[in-house]
């Protein structure tokens, strides 16, 4: 084969117990073999949450943007194998997306993981628990903190109280415009207004994919934006 898999040095762990785990189950610090067209290399697995897999390897500048990929991670646990493509690379790491299937081969519960956000919406009626329904005389302003793609986080910009389990018509500003309803599930009280955390009811199927693209996207913004100011905490210590 013409290029050979190359292997990224790591700290080597003789207790799969001392491996680290993720929030998603998937098994960190995995030898992974990264594969496309007449070009295969290796890696270790450094990161897994929800739609997004990491792997530090030293050919990365080999893979491309949406690049169509074989993965095969040797786990303890066993070996798992599937498809995937190329979403983002940094220096030294490929970022790929971790298929539903596969989510559910490696945890036997996922969580959605949660992106910080600034941005706005609007509170259009309320419905409560016992199946009373009231429309506003005018919009709410909402500050919206962190989206996932099963629930949002915000800020009521008014003296309005929303109960839990109460129900919601909002209008969402996250780049792209999103009308959904949604369950109130916890609030806590704070200087800024009261915080909501709630779970979508209804969507239509088309504004989820978007929403689902807009998670990603900052997903791995995130991520490489907290790995580049862990390193720059060490450089500086």
């Amino acid at each position: 084969m013409p290029n050979a898999a190359k292997e990224v040095k790591r700290i080597s762990y003789e207790s799969p117990q001392e491996m680290y785990r993720s929030t998603s189950g998937i098994l960190l610090n995995s030898r992974t073999v990264v594969e496309k067209q007449e070009f295969v290399s290796t890696g270790i697995l450094t990161y897994a949450e929800g739609d997004i897999l990491e792997i530090e390897i030293s050919d990365y500048k080999a893979f491309d943007l949406g690049d169509s990929v074989k993965m095969t991670v040797y786990s303890p646990g066993g070996v798992y194998t599937f498809q995937s493509t190329v979403v983002a690379k940094d220096h030294g790491a490929l970022m790929v997306i971790n298929p539903p299937q596969n989510q559910k081969r490696f945890a036997e519960k996922r969580e959605n993981p949660r992106v910080e956000v600034e941005q706005s919406g609007q509170l259009l009626a309320i419905a409560y628990e016992s199946g009373g329904e009231e429309e506003l005389p005018a919009t709410v302003p909402l500050d919206i903190r962190n989206v996932s793609v099963s629930g949002v986080g915000f800020i009521l910009q008014s003296d309005l109280s929303l109960a839990k389990h109460m129900t919601a018509e909002v209008k969402l500003d996250l780049g792209f415009e999103m009308a959904c309803r949604l369950e109130i599930i916890r609030s806590e009280p704070g200087d800024a207004g009261t915080y909501y955390g709630a779970r979508y009811v209804e969507m239509p199927f088309e504004k989820a994919n978007t929403l689902r693209a807009f998670v990603l996207k900052k997903q791995v913004e995130q991520h490489f934006s907290s790995k580049q100011s862990t390193k720059l905490k060490r450089v500086f210590k």
